[in-house]
């Protein structure tokens, strides 16, 4: 065979390759799927790195959005088909007509501490002092209430809350006096942990039940691309068990995704929400009359949906994902 035609195969070799490769690309499926900064999206963000969700055609792109609201209301227009939400942003948003709901909640409730300046001695010093959460509404607002009713506080009364964007904000504002407390999870508690700075409670050793960054979709979707649904929990769930047998690599993607560097925070955080992971993540009913019960404070009217969880979750994809792995 001459060179020239040696080559000329070369070259038409290659193209199809890439023509092929291309191709596969294509037929990938690409959603964006919200997050927080919380590591109670680590299943995410394993599955994915692992390819678990390339397994089964899916180009899943997590992209961090500040704010449950935001993420819930991004599900109903239709511009994202999965995100991960907070139960209490999808129940406010289901009760006032929006199409979403809950698929799946990886956690009961985060470890969250509730931390007070060094000067504050007790939860009656805490009076008319400042608080913050990332946005009203969302999962950090709905920890410190329940974290300040824990101690006796009425959240709505006794303390002043912050609306700050984002947790790294309610750090450095806890850090300067701009505010007196804050429930944080373990990521941004544990340099004041270190610290010895005063913990009012750490929910984590109470029995709230908070269903919190869920798999959330709409109906609308479910019904519209069911394989789609049950395919990318499947890839979830084998997210979630790789972080329970290895912990090596769920911490160097909590590393990555949320761009950490401190190795103390990163282990710390990983072993903290990894004995927390369910196996099979079905969203607790218990946490939904949980939420619901707080929303009643200000809208009597949620009173209707206690006892009655359907309109908030859909339990079917998930157990056709487990049963047919």
């Amino acid at each position: 065979m001459t060179s020239f035609k040696f080559q000329l195969l070369l070259v038409v070799y290659c193209t199809l390759l890439m023509l092929g490769q291309r191709a596969a690309a294509q037929e990938m499926k690409r959603i964006y799927y919200g997050t927080s900064a919380s590591p109670a999206h680590l299943p995410v963000w394993v599955a994915k790195d692992a390819g678990f969700f390339a397994r089964h055609g899916l180009n899943v792109e997590p992209v961090q959005i500040r704010g449950g609201s935001l993420i819930a209301l991004a599900i109903i227009t239709g511009d994202l088909p999965f995100s991960g939400v907070g139960a209490e942003s999808v129940v406010a948003a289901r009760a006032a007509g929006g199409d979403v709901v809950l698929l799946a909640c990886p956690i009961d409730a985060d470890p969250v501490y509730l931390i007070t300046r060094p000067e504050i001695k007790s939860p009656l010093e805490l009076k008319g002092q400042a608080s913050a959460v990332t946005r009203y509404g969302s999962t950090t607002h709905f920890y410190l209430r329940a974290a300040l009713k824990h101690v006796g506080l009425d959240p709505e009364r006794d303390v002043i809350v912050m609306q700050l964007g984002a947790g790294p904000e309610m750090v450095a504002a806890l850090e300067i006096g701009r505010i007196q407390a804050a429930a944080l999870t373990t990521r941004y508690a544990i340099p004041f942990l270190e610290r010895g700075w005063p913990v009012l409670v750490d929910l984590s050793k109470t029995d709230l039940v908070y269903p919190s960054s869920c798999v959330t979709s709409s109906r609308a979707f479910i019904r519209a691309e069911p394989k789609m649904t049950e395919d990318f929990l499947r890839a979830y769930v084998a997210g979630i068990q790789l972080i329970r047998r290895d912990r090596q690599f769920a911490e160097k993607s909590f590393a990555k995704w949320l761009r950490e560097k401190d190795p103390a925070i990163i282990e710390k955080s990983v072993a903290a929400y990894a004995r927390l992971f369910k196996p099979a993540p079905f969203v607790p009913d218990k946490g939904i009359e949980n939420v619901v019960k707080d929303l009643m404070r200000k809208r009597p009217e949620f009173k209707e949906y206690l006892g009655w969880p359907g309109p908030f979750r859909e339990n079917g994809p998930l157990q056709k994902a487990l049963r047919e792995k």
